[in-house]
């Protein structure tokens, strides 16, 4: 046997490895999504993708079974099933050890079967924000151009191995791999809640430019002025006013309203924080405790 059919056989006998582990889901006249069994009872696709939330069904290789919406997060567009089969979870590959280059399949089941695209990992780098208070520790990017039907297909390399979900919303024109890692967190946090939490100050925000001597000092060129403050919230509990404006939370600096939600992840609920504001001119400490979204 030549090296190339070697490694064409090898590849045909992955895709046939995970072949029980990428599913078909079916919810309305809508075109059939893919997912993935991420465990033994629950299967993670596109939010985007379905089209009802009762009267849902996988195709697990021949057959066709009921499944229930566990619940979803817009944030980073995905949804969980609970499905009533012991489905087969697919091993996550080693994400430090991967590299550009390597060689990379995305396996998305539809309404005509398993398809199965070749490519190439084309960058892989430090973390990235997949949604407000969701980041992921690794950027994993494929050069496989994104299609309809590919959103929470599987990317896996050359062993079976989950590299992760792919995603076709987060680089236009790119298809991004959600690591196995950050999926497993929020599974694990729709299954407890119904969706992932996240905390809140209560406030509305816009992004400013602080003065410079305020910049020089902090090491940042902008801030978030307070334009709207809810009642009975944690910032207004916490003294916070409209026309302050916000330099860091928790000791980290924040210039842009997503990194505002990005340091309220669910671990800041109900824990003081402190504020940095600037206010009158005047930078000043406060303590707020944040509330569940």
């Amino acid at each position: 046997m030549s090296d190339l059919s070697a490694i064409s056989q090898a590849f045909g006998e992955a895709v046939a490895r995970v072949s029980r582990s990428v599913v078909a889901v079916h919810s309305g006249r809508c075109e059939t999504a893919s997912g993935v069994a991420f465990s033994r009872e629950h299967v993670v696709t596109a939010a985007h993708a379905l089209e009802r939330e009762t009267e849902l069904e996988v195709t697990l290789g021949d057959e066709r079974v009921p499944a229930t919406l566990v619940g979803v997060d817009a944030g980073s567009d995905l949804a969980v099933l609970r499905v009533e089969r012991e489905l087969t979870p697919l091993p996550h590959a080693d994400l430090a050890a991967l590299r550009p280059g390597e060689l990379a399949l995305a396996v998305s089941r539809g309404g005509r079967g398993l398809k199965a695209r070749l490519g190439i990992v084309s960058r892989v780098g430090p973390g990235f924000r997949v949604g407000p208070g969701l980041d992921a520790e690794r950027y994993v990017e494929s050069d496989i151009a994104p299609a309809p039907g590919l959103a929470a297909s599987a990317l896996i390399d050359a062993n079976g191995a989950l590299i992760g979900l792919n995603a076709t919303g987060i680089v236009r024109g790119a298809l991004v791999a959600l690591p196995s890692a950050v999926v497993a967190r929020a599974v694990d946090a729709i299954v407890r809640h119904g969706h992932v939490r996240r905390a809140k100050l209560g406030v509305v925000v816009e992004r400013v430019e602080l003065p410079r001597a305020v910049a020089e000092r902090r090491g940042h060129r902008r801030g978030l002025i307070v334009l709207g403050v809810a009642a009975g919230g944690p910032a207004e509990l916490g003294g916070v006013l409209l026309g302050d404006v916000i330099l860091a939370v928790g000791g980290q600096a924040v210039a842009r309203a997503d990194e505002l939600a990005s340091v309220l992840d669910e671990g800041k609920i109900g824990v003081e924080l402190g504020v940095d504001i600037l206010r009158a001119g005047a930078e000043q400490t406060l303590s707020v405790k944040p509330e569940a979204r």
